[in-house]
């Protein structure tokens, strides 16, 4: 079991899949979590963050081309499939040359972080299918993406821009804070903040409990 000192931990490595050809990262009674890596992979996690976000009201762009979703040197799209069903997906992006998404709205924020010498990931397009939330399934797939970050991006921090409705959950479950004002984003039209992690934080008490 993890303890609340453990840093950038790790989740159990497992070989194969299902329903998925995914890369596996964790694997659960119920559920696997892995790298999306197949065209039918990244479509399905594209459609569902578009079925999610217009449920909420939120502006949708067409479905995006397998090839935009997938850079492999510097983005990874996670996705987590219960009972041969996609539940889940979030895409993680490494900071390059060509800069992060939330730099559109909170640049001085992120120009702020980078001159602290950090490697920063940004977590974006996360979306869940009600029919499969569950606190199990959350904790799960957020450790996948933080160790996942760590481990293959060499991140040492993490961003994410929210809807303020969610921030409380952010911050109290997975160790986010505040670093960016409420403003509008306009690629959904709908209120956002900047939240910040430094993933060499002790996780979360909630966390560390023995499950």
């Amino acid at each position: 079991m993890l303890s609340a000192s453990t840093h950038c931990f790790s989740v159990t490595q497992i070989v194969g899949g299902e329903k998925s050809s995914s890369t596996s990262l964790f694997k659960s009674i119920g559920f696997v979590i892995g790298r999306a890596m197949e065209q039918h992979d990244l479509l399905a996690a594209d459609h569902l963050v578009r079925r999610m976000y217009a449920w909420r009201g939120y502006l949708t762009k067409h479905p995006q081309h397998p090839r935009s979703l997938h850079r492999a040197a510097d983005q990874a799209t996670l996705v987590a499939w219960q009972n041969g069903e996609l539940a889940a997906t979030l895409t993680l992006s490494r900071d390059n040359e060509h800069g992060l998404l939330c730099e559109s709205l909170y640049s001085k924020e992120i120009s702020e972080l980078r001159t602290k010498q950090v490697k920063i990931c940004e977590f974006s397009r996360f979306a869940i299918d009600p029919a499969f939330r569950s606190p199990k399934l959350l904790d799960s797939f957020f450790r996948a993406a933080y160790q996942f970050s760590c481990s293959q991006f060499g991140a040492t921090d993490a961003v994410v821009e929210v809807n303020p409705r969610h921030s409380r959950y952010y911050e109290r479950e997975l160790g986010f804070a505040t670093i960016g004002p409420r403003r509008v984003c306009p690629r959904v039209d709908a209120p956002a903040i900047l939240l910040h992690r430094n993933l060499h934080h002790p996780l979360p008490k909630a966390w560390a409990k023995p499950k």
